[in-house]
């Protein structure tokens, strides 16, 4: 079966929780995709039920250097 990023299992044992999670529960977590080597999944701990928000890589990456730059900004 060809799964895509949205609906391929997350493993597990490679979920990383975020430097700043302060263990109230609160915090993110990022994990693979192993069925696609591209893809990642972001997940809110503290709503463990909802799905993670998945995309490749390169858009996470990219995301993040805006951040990081300002280059989002609040509406």
């Amino acid at each position: 079966m060809n799964q895509d990023r949205y609906s391929a299992e997350i493993d597990p044992a490679s979920r990383h929780r975020s430097s700043y999670t302060a263990n109230n529960g609160n915090c993110v977590e990022l994990s693979q995709v192993p069925a696609i080597p591209d893809a990642i999944a972001v997940s809110d701990t503290w709503y463990p039920e909802r799905p993670g928000l998945r995309g490749s890589k390169s858009a996470f990456a990219q995301l993040t250097q805006a951040v990081l730059t300002g280059e989002l900004t609040a509406a």
